[in-house]
């Protein structure tokens, strides 16, 4: 992190701490084997999305781009869902790649938003009263979050 050039204001430094959170994930699936990207390690749950690190990888780039689109829509720009298939790490590490370019891409030149710019971009959502700030500390948790679970379940 030491060598990458920080982006300025709040937005892009809501960005950086994305990109940061997604490295922290990339470096779990670089080292983990094809054999543990897709076994079952909760059978019980009812959640598709959290029976196994490909699922889960799966939900988190679709999330991200649900997420990128909610950005865009603050911005006033048109949605865009990009299709994907994850088969294997490689697969998902790229897919990860893809997403956060098209979320820094969709924010180019909105870097330095001021506080009340960010509040002007409030509007209800899916998940209730959003801005654009709160949207990227959604998705960084979101990552944060489905990471643990896959640490979780990489130490059973």
């Amino acid at each position: 992190m030491t060598n990458k050039n920080l982006r300025t204001g709040a937005i892009g430094a809501l960005m950086d701490e994305y990109e940061r959170a997604a490295s922290d994930l990339v470096l779990i699936l670089e080292k983990l084997p094809a054999d543990k990207f897709i076994k079952i390690y909760d059978s019980k749950t009812n959640d598709e999305n959290g029976r196994s690190v490909n699922s889960i990888i799966i939900h988190v780039i679709d999330a991200a781009y649900r997420y990128a689109n909610q950005i865009r829509i603050f911005l006033a720009l048109v949605p865009v869902k990009p299709e994907f298939k994850i088969e294997n790490t490689t697969d998902a590490i790229r897919a990860l790649n893809k997403v956060l370019t098209f979320t820094a891409n969709s924010i180019e030149g909105f870097w330095n938003l001021t506080h009340e710019q960010i509040l002007a971009t409030r509007q209800q959502t899916k998940w209730g009263l959003y801005d654009i700030e709160m949207m990227f500390e959604h998705a960084i948790v979101h990552i944060l979050r489905h990471r643990r679970q896959i640490e979780k379940f990489l130490s059973q």
